[in-house]
């Protein structure tokens, strides 16, 4: 069974949210300019294909397909897959029970929805008919290998990895992602300022990490995916997850914390400690100090490489680059790890508009980590702090 939702093909349709007459219903306006921004954006796709030789793409729940159509599903093991040709409506094959959004969706897609009892093969068999599946498609790099199998008991397209022209797109933001993600890191800012009264030795890592989240859902965030609490030999653990490990004095605790809103990431880091450590203080400095010039040259035109080296120039200054031990920084949107990524000898020029982090920090090893870590945009004449409404000075949570 196929339901097929049509919009306007009148460019002035498409775009005139200002026809609406005055009383119309806020949630219709906003379904209007969600269509708009999916139409746009599913053309440039479509260019990118075509760009591409490819004869499509191949989307599943996340990210794209969020950026794309406005719905926002969960990767299960259910087959979901998203078809966009090069010319003409996208395709879905769906659970029927997770297909209702997809009807309803002001952005022309063909459903295909199964059920459990059924079983996908129909609604595979529907699309490949429909959509004649040779040639190369392009496939976006977290669908299941076990839904392209089944794709290929159908149709043996020559699938190829999308994931380079799916994220290129999406790293140069609008003007509403803009909107967004400054409003995310707001969230995340005022949650942060209220960290100097909630850290307090004695507690473990695992009841900070509750209360900050706890904290950031306070402030509105949509989402809150990970806070990392890192203390005392576990802050040298960039990644290291909560433990039941007491927080003491004198010691580096790291915090870092990301929250969603409206779908778009914020991601923030700062180091804290109770009581004064001279080595700390050495080891902060020189971190903040890294920090800011890797911002100082974030400017369109510039290189990923060239922000990175910017934040390991300086630390190498004082014998302290060997200690960092990750790139400086990762793009922000949809995702909270996105394009571009800010990487030692990058070549990726920086674009407007694009977003990411900055977040050297020096770990020495069972010992004792700094990380800073602020979101940036970039704008025509240099970067933007999203989070500049947080210190990070020396000392600033006393």
């Amino acid at each position: 069974m196929k339901r097929h939702c049509p919009v306007p093909t009148n460019p002035k349709a498409v775009h005139a949210s200002t026809l609406l007459p005055e009383w119309a219903d806020d949630v219709l306006k906003l379904r209007l300019k969600m269509s708009n921004a999916s139409a746009r954006r599913l053309e440039i796709l479509r260019g990118r294909i075509r760009e591409n030789a490819f004869e499509g793409i191949i989307l599943v729940p996340g990210s794209n397909l969020r950026y794309y159509t406005g719905g926002n599903s969960l990767l299960l093991e259910r087959p979901f897959l998203l078809f966009v040709p090069k010319e003409g409506d996208p395709h879905l094959v769906a659970p029927g029970f997770e297909a209702g959004p997809y009807t309803r969706t002001h952005t022309a897609i063909k459903v295909h929805p199964w059920s459990d009892a059924e079983g996908p093969s129909q609604a595979f068999e529907e699309v490949v008919r429909e959509l004649r599946l040779t040639g190369k498609w392009g496939v976006e790099g977290r669908a299941p290998f076990r839904f392209l199998y089944l794709l290929t008991k159908h149709a043996r397209p020559d699938l190829e990895d999308a994931e380079q022209i799916l994220q290129s797109i999406r790293e140069v933001k609008d003007p509403k992602e803009v909107q967004l993600l400054q409003r995310a890191a707001s969230i995340l800012c005022k949650s942060f300022l209220k960290m100097p009264g909630i850290i307090r030795p004695g507690m473990t890592e695992i009841e900070l990490a509750r209360k900050v989240t706890q904290e950031i859902y306070s402030n509105d965030a949509e989402l809150v995916d990970d806070v990392l609490v890192q203390s005392g030999p576990f802050a040298a653990d960039p990644h290291h997850l909560p433990e039941s490990r007491k927080i003491r004095r004198e010691e580096s605790i790291v915090v870092d914390a990301t929250c969603t809103y409206s779908g778009y990431y914020a991601d923030i880091t700062r180091t804290f400690m109770v009581g004064k450590d001279r080595e700390f203080e050495n080891l902060y400095a020189n971190v903040l100090g890294a920090q800011e010039k890797a911002i100082g040259v974030t400017r369109p035109g510039s290189t990923t490489g060239h922000i990175d080296d910017g934040a390991r120039s300086r630390l190498k200054q004082n014998g302290l680059d060997r200690y960092f031990i990750h790139r400086t920084g990762h793009g922000l949107g949809l995702e909270v790890h996105e394009a571009p990524y800010i990487i030692p000898n990058g070549s990726e020029v920086i674009q407007p508009s694009m977003a990411f982090t900055v977040e050297p920090g020096v770990y020495i090893p069972t010992k004792i980590g700094v990380r800073i870590e602020d979101d940036v945009l970039v704008a025509q004449n240099g970067a933007k702090v999203l989070s500049r409404s947080l210190p990070k000075e020396f000392g600033w949570w006393r």
